[in-house]
């Protein structure tokens, strides 16, 4: 993924903290590469249309989100995970991690255009 001149990888952007505001410009800027998001360039990607994003790729190509899970750490913020899958294989792509459900679909988005496009799903 190329954002602001610098090649960063989408294991980069996945690991950022959305809970810090140039992480969520970065994620915002990235999603905004994305052809449906293009004219939210100033502005949050809809949680709505991220979600109809997944659901088009999902429906497209042979790849889906699999099980929300929330995860609660002692003493922390509660932290939720997505696992990302083939369809016609059943294999596990990996995993998307996030403190908020925006951030969990907004990555979980981020990692399956990803693996479309490294994969050649």
């Amino acid at each position: 993924m190329y954002i602001r001149g610098d090649n960063v990888t989408t294991k980069q952007i996945l690991d950022l903290d959305y809970r810090e505001e140039k992480s969520k410009k970065i994620i915002q800027k990235c999603l905004c590469k994305f052809k449906p998001f293009a004219k939210y360039s100033d502005e949050i990607v809809p949680l709505e249309m991220l979600e109809k994003f997944m659901c088009k790729l999902s429906i497209k190509y042979q790849i889906y989100p699999q099980y929300i899970t929330p995860i609660y750490l002692k003493n922390e913020v509660i932290q939720y995970s997505i696992s990302i899958k083939r369809t016609d294989t059943n294999d596990w792509l990996g995993s998307v991690y996030a403190c908020c459900l925006y951030e969990l679909v907004a990555k979980a988005c981020i990692k399956m255009y990803s693996d479309i496009k490294k994969e050649n799903i």
